[in-house]
């Protein structure tokens, strides 16, 4: 019943662990990744009409969209210069997007008045070695590739320099921190020569559980040379590799249970051992056989049943111990300890494969043990 309990217990505890780094993920990614993006299949841009706009705006489902230029620039302030993406939004992408509660200093805004405002990651921020005037903004010099230009000799020549006031600084993580500048949408279809061109189309919905339904929805208006995209589908791979290691870790355990079931055998052997003469005095009352297997297959089940509930109790008391007191801490990330997510479909689940092993080789075993030592 230990050896049970304490495989349960493990296994309730990895897939809690591996929901709370699910969670996290799905967090951290959904600050920069829309519900739903209309991207080009093909090239980098896309040309998107007010007809477009109006059809889009129309489809069941969809809150508000905002059009995205998503291209690469050499940023300067003063002596200090990187690369990093410029992305230009709407003025209501705040609105369509948790990057409001991911402000470092100061809050989101493009503009203050006319001036156009730039939101930096703070690894962008702290490699421009920026500050914040108190009476006015610090300049930054934004440098894009003139298209259709070729760099040569003199590279100056070669792109196109726009200034924009520093307003405001994001912190997400350590990744995204050093690839964004958000900037007005108009400042960046100036800085890269765009007209009625966009890099995509990012859309927020109303039901977060129906996306794949509103996806379907806004494919079938038929836009050219476009590709439909829910917030998982952008970054399929990362989700699909926390799915994969939490379901391999399951199996590894559920493996180690069963090896754990050789425990029970020998229990179980020993005990029929122990009780031969009982068993052949029922066998001379007239107990049949079925009877007299049934004695011992209730007893590995039990077994099974007392260690499992006793595991799922164990492992939901120390996932609700490192909720609330936090036990484990997790290193060099925005949280400070390891999340976690118990979720009912997971106990049940475990509790399933458990029973299911324990029945299995209670039945089977015990079968074979009576018929060789009894």
């Amino acid at each position: 019943m230990v050896v049970v309990a304490g495989i349960t217990m493990a296994m309730v505890i990895v897939l809690s662990f591996f929901n709370g780094i699910d969670l996290l993920v799905k967090d951290l990614f959904s600050t920069f990744s829309a519900d739903i993006v209309i991207q080009p299949v093909e090239g980098r841009t896309i040309e998107f009409t007010e007809n477009q706009k109006n059809e889009l705006l129309q489809v069941e489902g969809v809150v508000q969209i905002s059009e995205i230029i998503e291209e690469d620039a050499w940023i300067r302030n003063s002596e200090n210069n990187t690369v990093a993406t410029v992305k230009g939004v709407e003025d209501h992408y705040a609105s369509m997007s948790p990057i409001g509660s991911m402000m470092w200093y100061r809050d989101f805004a493009l503009h203050d008045g006319q001036v156009n405002l730039a939101v930096a990651g703070l690894g962008v921020y702290a490699e421009l070695d920026c500050g914040f005037p108190k009476d006015g903004y610090d300049i930054l010099t934004v440098n894009a590739p003139i298209r259709g230009k070729k760099l040569r000799k003199d590279r100056e020549k070669a792109f196109k320099s726009m200034p924009i006031h520093l307003g405001s600084v994001y912190s997400v993580n350590a990744e995204l921190d050093v690839k964004y500048l958000i900037v007005p949408l108009d400042f960046a279809k100036e800085l890269y020569g765009f007209e009625a061109e966009i890099s995509a189309i990012e859309i927020q919905v109303d039901d977060e559980n129906a996306m794949n339904e509103i996806k379907e929805r806004i494919a079938a208006l038929n836009f050219e040379n476009v590709q439909v995209k829910t917030r998982f589908e952008q970054n399929a791979l990362i989700f699909q590799t926390t799915a994969s290691e939490k379901w391999a870790v399951s199996l590894i355990l559920l493996f180690i249970l069963v090896i754990a079931a050789f425990n029970i055998i020998a229990s179980l052997t020993m005990l029929i051992i122990e009780k031969k003469k009982d068993i052949f005095i029922l066998r001379s009352f007239g107990t049949k056989g079925i009877n007299i297997h049934r004695i011992f297959i209730l007893e590995g089940v039990l077994i099974y049943t007392i260690g499992a509930a006793a595991g799922i109790i164990l492992g939901i008391l120390a996932c609700l111990a490192q909720q609330k007191i936090g036990i484990i801490p997790l290193e060099g990330s925005m949280v400070e300890y390891y999340p976690v997510d118990i979720q009912g479909p997971d106990l049940l689940k475990i509790v399933m494969s458990v029973m299911t092993v324990g029945i299995l080789f209670s039945i089977l075993l015990v079968r074979y043990l009576v018929r060789r030592f009894a």
